[in-house]
């Protein structure tokens, strides 16, 4: 097609020259022209021709060898910036026309120059926001050679070192922040003004100016760290200091509206209350020099406390002679001071040691005050369900104990191993500690049981010579409903068989009253049956009044009980101190022994007026 094109061009080129030459030869017949100036009229234009087509191939060729050269140029521009940008290298089509091709390389150059513009602008802004944050903190900035172009990686990297720079600046910041606040407060309390320029910088300049440098934060921390051990010393102090007074004023016997009066704004830790509490110390030394008698017995009084929780033996408190001794010196109170110092050393450095013990005696002791108030008969005159809180909190204690006493043996078992020597208590190791309490415990149970059983035998025997003494008040007795049926009853309160009316006998109904011999299935014992017992200890009464007073009369009484009142009340099985075995006889002998006074007197209750009397 292009072969095509360019016949016709050719053609009508030789046609324009031949309509051409014969112009210009009809035009030089009518001038008159002679062939040979024709001839050289025609080469003339013909040079022209030729002339006019070279300077138009050259123009052509040059043409070409510009579009040649800027491809050239394009592609050299191309590769370097692939390789700037670290990207696969361009290759152009090749079947594309020298125009196209340097087209496309013109695009493809101002595409990756833009590219390079980009990178180079967001590298430039990465490294000033770098630049900045590495100048607060002191940094080294992220490195990256200068006058190259960045590749994606790079900048990512850069990115990312940029943000966790802004985290760091704001993490430390947010620490200056927080530390600044705590020093100021210590500041404050221990009373103390800026030494260093650094101290200055934290506490007088603006947050934002503070260098939040590693050099810094680390002082910061240090200082911080030196402020707080500084307030903890300076407690420490304060607290001895008032340790120290309060064992002073409890020694020198101060009063509280003194020791009120003192303590009255005295709050804090600063360096003027520490001035001011050792003047106090002072001002009480100075009296316990002058009281040194009282002083020292003070310091007693707080040595057996130390010595109790300290569980010291009778032979370990002996062992500190200076306790016994009545010339009250400097070097007695000296002697008494080092004491309580030892001891307070040893407890302190015992102190989980004697608190699990302390916790292990505590319930033992309310074990054993449970145990007493178990036994105590009138535990169930209670109100409130204060029995049933009793129970509860009893078996709570026998639970917990066990548990309790096994901890603690674990617990010195393992300081013993630590330390290579036994953990004595009362003088002695802990399991025998234990053991002893608990044979104590065992042997005082025995005692009281005894005790128990002697007095029970002592009332029993004053009760069969004097009788028995009514359990509940008369007015009660007499209102409860009877137990017996109507025909008992009837056969009870027959008085017929009375010589006198024993109505008219005014006296109290703790005394023996006569009444009718128990029968004979009497002293026969049925289990539960109380009726039963209580004849059968009455049919014992008879024998032995008998055995002693010889034997009864025939005439016997009826089960009826003389009240103060002059009434005749019938017997209950419940009232078992209503009735007692014996005649009127044996009645009159009991009020002849030894008098009818010192008998009624005995027979009183303790604690009343006649009795006293």
């Amino acid at each position: 097609m292009a072969t095509n094109g360019r016949m016709s061009v050719v053609e009508d080129l030789v046609k324009y020259l031949d309509t051409s030459m014969n112009k210009l030869n009809r035009i030089w017949t009518e001038i008159g022209i002679v062939d040979y100036q024709r001839k050289e009229r025609a080469q003339t234009a013909m040079l022209h021709l030729q002339n006019l087509l070279e300077d138009m191939v050259q123009e052509e060729e040059a043409l070409k060898h510009q579009i040649t050269k800027r491809i050239e140029k394009y592609t050299q521009e191309v590769k370097s910036l692939c390789s700037e940008l670290e990207i696969p290298q361009f290759e152009p089509c090749g079947k594309l026309s020298m125009l196209q091709c340097e087209k496309d390389l013109r695009a493809k150059v101002d595409s990756l120059s833009g590219e390079k513009q980009e990178r180079l602008k967001t590298l430039k802004m990465l490294k000033d926001q770098d630049q900045l944050l590495c100048d607060a903190m002191c940094l080294t900035p992220y490195y990256i050679p200068t006058g190259s172009t960045p590749s994606n990686d790079q900048l990512k990297a850069l990115e990312q070192h940029v943000n966790s720079l802004k985290t760091e600046k704001e993490k430390r910041f947010a620490e200056f922040v927080s530390k600044k606040k705590q020093i100021v407060e210590l500041f404050h309390e221990i009373d103390r003004n800026p030494q260093s320029d650094f101290e200055c910088d934290v506490i007088c300049e603006e947050d934002t100016t503070f260098l939040l440098s590693t050099e810094n934060m680390k002082s910061l921390k240090v200082l911080l760290t030196e402020l707080e051990e500084q307030k903890e010393d300076m407690q420490k102090e304060v607290c001895a200091l008032w340790d120290r007074i309060t064992c002073l004023w409890d020694r020198l016997e101060i009063s509280e509206a003194e020791r009120s009066h003192f303590r009255k704004d005295k709050s804090g830790i600063k360096p003027a209350l520490l001035e001011t509490l050792k003047a106090e110390i002072s001002r009480c030394e100075k009296l316990k020099f002058d009281n040194i008698q009282r002083f020292v017995e003070g310091m007693r009084k707080e040595i057996v406390e130390w010595w109790d929780k300290c569980f010291y033996s009778r032979e370990q408190r002996e062992q500190f002679t200076s306790y016994y001794n009545e010339n009250y010196t400097e070097a007695l109170l000296d002697e008494h001071d080092r004491e309580v110092q030892k001891l307070k050393k040893y407890y302190d450095g015992h102190q989980h040691l004697f608190e699990s013990l302390e916790k292990w005696d505590s319930y033992f002791r309310q074990m054993i005050e449970m145990e007493r108030k178990a036994n105590d008969p009138n535990r169930f005159n209670n109100r409130g369900g204060k029995l049933l809180q009793e129970e509860k909190a009893r078996k709570k204690v026998l639970k917990d104990l066990p548990k309790i006493e096994e901890d603690l043996k674990e617990t010195v078992l393992k300081w013993e191993a630590e330390h290579g020597c036994p953990f004595l208590v009362e003088g002695v190791a802990l399991d025998d500690f234990i053991q002893r309490q608990w044979t104590a415990y065992e042997e005082q149970k025995v005692k009281e049981k005894e005790q128990r059983h002697k007095a029970k035998a002592r009332l029993m025997e004053e009760e069969m010579i004097y009788g028995s003494k009514p359990s509940t008040p008369a007015k009660k007795r007499f209102l409860t409903t009877p137990t017996k049926t109507p025909s008992k009853l009837r056969k009870l309160n027959d008085t017929t068989k009375t010589p006198m009316s024993c109505s008219k006998i005014q006296h109290s109904s703790v005394f023996a009253s006569p009444s009718m011999r128990a029968p004979m299935s009497a002293s026969k014992y049925t289990p539960g049956c109380k009726t039963t017992r209580r004849r059968s200890l009455r049919g014992n009464r008879k024998v032995l009044t008998e055995r002693n007073m010889g034997p009864p009369p025939s005439a016997l009484f009826s089960h009826t009980t003389v009240s103060s009142h002059g009434h005749s009340v019938p017997a209950t099985p419940n009232d078992v101190s209503m009735a007692s075995m014996g005649t009127y006889q044996d009645f009159e002998r009991n009020l002849n022994l030894p008098t009818r006074a010192s008998c009624r007197s005995s027979m009183m209750p303790r604690g009343s007026p006649s009795h006293n009397a």
